[in-house]
């Protein structure tokens, strides 16, 4: 599965919690977030700098302050905001098939809660499945 297909396939599953997702499914999706989150940031940074009243987080009601008591200029601007309700439930649910596919229910993720659970999924993301068959259906890699 190459990016592309990956990005397309998480889409259409959005809401698709039950089943399994290779680990390419999942690492390819994560990588293409993390480049779109650093060219939102990065857009959102640009615009912060140069236009006066650019709204923030800052400007929604929340503010950041340092030790010494002065704000902190850590921008976190509308299209961050919109870009994470976007991809929050496709990310949820293929964390969850990923997960299935190692043979664990999808409800670990609500061990990120604790410290340890983070690295603890983090790990348990990257192990491959167990065996070709469990409870959720066939390995996705096999099917075709």
């Amino acid at each position: 599965m190459n990016i592309k297909e990956s990005f397309i396939s998480v889409f259409t599953n959005w809401k698709n919690f039950h089943g399994r997702a290779c680990r390419s499914e999942y690492w390819y999706f994560f990588l293409t977030l993390s480049i779109a989150s650093f060219f939102i940031g990065f857009i959102e940074a640009i615009l912060y700098a140069s236009i006066e009243g650019f709204p923030t987080i800052l400007t929604y009601g929340m503010e950041f302050r340092d030790i010494e008591w002065q704000s902190v200029r850590n921008p976190v601007g509308p299209l961050t905001l919109i870009f994470n309700v976007i991809v929050l439930f496709p990310f949820i649910s293929v964390t969850s098939r990923r997960l299935q596919d190692r043979g664990i229910s999808g409800w670990w993720q609500l061990s990120y809660f604790t410290i340890i659970g983070v690295f603890v999924i983090f790990i348990l993301l990257m192990l491959p499945s167990k065996e070709d068959e469990n409870k959720w259906g066939r390995k996705p890699l096999l099917e075709g």
